[in-house]
Formats: structure tokens, C-alpha cells, sequence
């Protein structure tokens, strides 16, 4: 055998019950309790430079042709 052919044999028992009943660390790993998931505050805090007004130019224009509209 090459020493990859042996290498690869070498991992193949080694990792032949990763993630099984059979694996202990893992069984370990299954029952304890969930992580909480994280908590990120403010996170829309703050606004892009160019992000400023962008709503409000879009409010302001609905108004004028809502505005045009109603006069004809």
C-alpha cells in the first residue's frame, strides 16, 4: 500500500462512527441545552450618509402627484 492509500484507511477507522450513536463527544454535544441566540441592540441605529431623506423625498413626491391629481 502507499502511505496515501494508508493514510486514507488510517481516517476511515478513525472517523468510522463520527456522528453516530457511537460517538460519545458527539451524543454529549446533542443533549445539551440550545445556545441563545444572539442579541445585537441598535442595530439600525445608524443611517447612511446617503440613505438620509431617501423615504421622505418619495412620501413628498406621492403628495405632489396625489396633489396634481385631484386638481384636474
Amino acid at each position: 500500500m502507499t502511505e496515501t492509500a494508508e493514510t486514507q484507511q488510517n481516517y476511515e477507522e478513525m472517523f468510522a462512527h463520527r456522528f453516530s450513536s457511537e460517538d460519545q463527544e458527539y451524543q454529549e454535544y446533542l443533549s445539551r441545552p440550545a445556545d441563545p441566540p444572539p442579541i445585537v441592540e441598535d442595530w439600525r441605529s445608524r443611517g447612511g450618509g446617503n440613505q438620509r431623506g431617501k423615504d421622505n423625498s418619495f412620501v413628498t413626491w406621492c403628495v405632489i402627484m396625489l396633489q396634481a391629481a385631484i386638481r384636474r
